[in-house]
């Protein structure tokens, strides 16, 4: 059995310096079977159990234990001085890829979920709103918009939400759902911002100038604090893709001049490379800092940090959703060929999987492997690491939401029936280069931890 004297975490104190222990209780917190994440007050503690935590202030507290296959477990224990409270939870096993609970809103979501550090799911709909979730399935907020929100949500490490709405605005939100900023362009913000390891905010923006009244394109970088622009990168093409974030924090993106953009932290281009056709993918990063994407010319591309090619997989139709990478260094993607892809770093084929349904959602791969994606043709599909299918969960709609996976195992996906779904899973996300759109569940599009 395990010990701890102190636990801290956001909104929970079970120790304060100064105090008498006398008057101090102790939570005894057991499972079968084990090893489940304990969260107290909605808090992560870091320990699993079995575990004892000592020295615990008088009062109530939830207690809530999270083990990939198995079903969230969760209890209110009371805590008196002097007495060990003991937990003793037998967590029940689940059907994996059965549905856990689906969330209705007004229309088609099609943004990519993330999910807060305390397990609050943020995602947009076409009903013009950003959606806070419990793990649940219970509204935290919702926070309405002047138009759709196709954006995905980035959450930052202080829990401030990102996310573009077709309003023309990008806006930036507190983790109660409060209004703090929001920065506004001339068209729709369609782009997923990225976060920088110094919190700055990408997104890609339109401008009309209002003398010529010409389009201007620009990769935005916005200071987290104030919402205020920090420079401009115009590009001379509508920006098509979503920026993903280099571990030296270079930002890269795709545009309708069929161009992959590589622009420095400080606004400066520093490459282009040109494929042949509209680049709406999202780019990879891998950990040597190769860059994977997808084009409308129907290939997959490698590209170095330099911009160099180093190679392009040739499917039968466009590659419009991002790629993912695997543990190994599998890179997995999907093609309007309706076929579903597994290529080496090389750029060999490994498998490919005929899902026999265009694919114009990213993939998400699991720490066992597993691999999450969507079709359009309302369904959401696993597959084994050999590219046998494990799973399918049939939506009503197409589903072009890319997966985010819970610490539980829990897959969250949007649908164009306008739901979000929550599906049951039994392994968390990988911990790979780039496992899923954008790069993490907290969606900052950027390379690193």
């Amino acid at each position: 059995m395990k010990h701890i004297q102190i636990f801290a975490g956001a909104g929970l104190i079970l120790i304060l310096a100064g105090c008498n222990p006398s008057t101090k209780g102790t939570i005894e917190v057991n499972s079968d079977p084990g090893d489940a994440d304990i969260y107290i007050n909605d808090t992560l503690t870091g320990h699993k159990t079995d575990h004892v935590f000592e020295d615990i202030e008088e009062g109530e507290y939830s207690i809530r234990l999270l083990l990939a296959g198995y079903a969230p477990w969760s209890e209110v224990v009371t805590v008196q001085a002097r007495k060990t409270v003991t937990v003793d939870a037998k967590l029940e096993a689940v059907q994996v890829g059965a549905l856990r609970w689906s969330y209705e809103t007004g229309r088609s979501v099609s943004s990519s979920p993330s999910i807060g550090s305390d397990g609050t799911v943020y995602f947009g709909s076409w009903d013009n709103s950003l959606y806070a979730l419990t793990p649940d399935g219970g509204l935290k907020w919702r926070y309405e918009t002047g138009s759709s929100v196709q954006s995905s949500p980035a959450v930052a490490s202080d829990g401030t939400i990102y996310f573009g709405s077709n309003d023309d605005h990008l806006y930036a939100l507190t983790p109660a759902g409060d209004f703090k900023w929001k920065v506004p362009t001339s068209a729709n913000v369609t782009s997923s911002p990225a976060i920088g390891s110094d919190g700055t905010v990408y997104f890609c923006g339109r401008s009309r100038d209002p003398m010529t009244q010409e389009w201007r394109d620009y990769l935005y970088a916005v200071n987290a604090v104030n919402g205020s622009i920090k420079w401009g990168y115009e590009i001379g093409a509508e920006a098509t893709s979503s920026p993903a974030v280099g571990s030296d924090g270079t930002i890269y993106f795709g545009a309708k001049d069929s161009s992959l953009y590589a622009v420095s932290s400080t606004g400066d281009l520093k490459w282009k490379y040109q494929t042949g056709g509209v680049i709406q993918s999202s780019p990879a990063i891998g950990s040597e800092g190769t860059i994977y994407f997808g084009s409308n010319d129907y290939n997959l591309y490698a590209v170095n940090s330099q911009g160099a090619p180093l190679w392009s997989f040739p499917t039968g139709s466009i590659v419009s959703a991002s790629p993912a990478i695997g543990p190994d260094g599998t890179v997995y993607f999907g093609s309007n060929d309706e076929n579903f892809y597994a290529v080496t770093p090389d750029g060999n084929q490994v498998w490919m999987y005929d899902v026999k349904k265009p694919i114009q959602s990213s993939p998400a791969v699991g720490a066992d492997g597993t691999i999450y994606f969507g079709t359009m043709y309302h369904d959401v599909n696993a597959l084994n690491p050999d590219g046998s299918l494990r799973w399918r969960y049939e939506t009503l709609q197409s589903v072009r939401s890319s997966p985010a996976i819970a610490e539980d195992g829990t897959v969250y996906v949007g649908s164009e029936d306008g739901c979000l779904y929550a599906i049951y899973g039994d392994s968390p996300l990988a911990s790979s280069a780039w496992p899923r759109f954008h790069h993490d569940n907290q969606n900052t599009g950027r390379a690193g931890p």
